[in-house]
C-alpha cells in the first residue's frame, strides 16, 4: 500500500494470492472444495488431451473453475455470485487474507 501526504491510500493485490502468478480464477479455485476442484481439473485435462477443449494453456484455470461451477445448483453463475451462493467458500484462508488486505486499505482503523 502507498500513501502520499494528504492523498488517498493506493493498494495493489496481485492475483491470486499477492505472491504467485495467476488470475482471479486461480484465486477462486482455492475457494472450491478440493476434491471437487480436483475432479473438474481431471475433466478439463482429459477434454484437452482428447482434443475437445480449445482454450489456450494460460486459461486453464478459467476452464477448471467454470467446469466446477457448471456442476453447482445454478450452473453458469458468475464468480461473485458463486461466492455469495457459497458454491465457493469465502471462509478459506486465501479469502481471509484478501479481506484483511481490503480492510486495511479502506478501513485502516480496524
Amino acid at each position: 500500500m502507498f500513501q502520499a501526504d494528504n492523498s488517498p491510500t493506493i493498494g495493489i493485490w496481485f492475483m491470486p494470492d499477492n505472491n504467485l502468478n495467476g488470475m482471479l480464477e486461480d484465486f477462486c479455485r482455492q475457494l472450491a472444495v478440493a476434491n471437487a476442484i480436483g475432479c473438474a481439473e481431471r475433466c478439463v485435462y482429459q477434454a484437452k488431451r482428447d482434443g475437445y477443449a480449445t482454450f489456450i494453456d494460460s486459461h486453464e484455470s478459467k476452464a477448471v473453475i467454470h467446469t466446477f461451477l457448471a456442476w453447482q445448483d445454478r450452473p453458469g453463475m458468475p464468480l461473485g455470485q458463486a461466492i455469495t451462493a457459497r458454491s465457493l467458500n469465502p471462509s478459506q484462508p486465501i479469502a481471509k487474507k484478501f479481506i484483511d488486505f481490503l480492510q486495511s486499505l479502506f478501513d485502516p482503523e480496524t
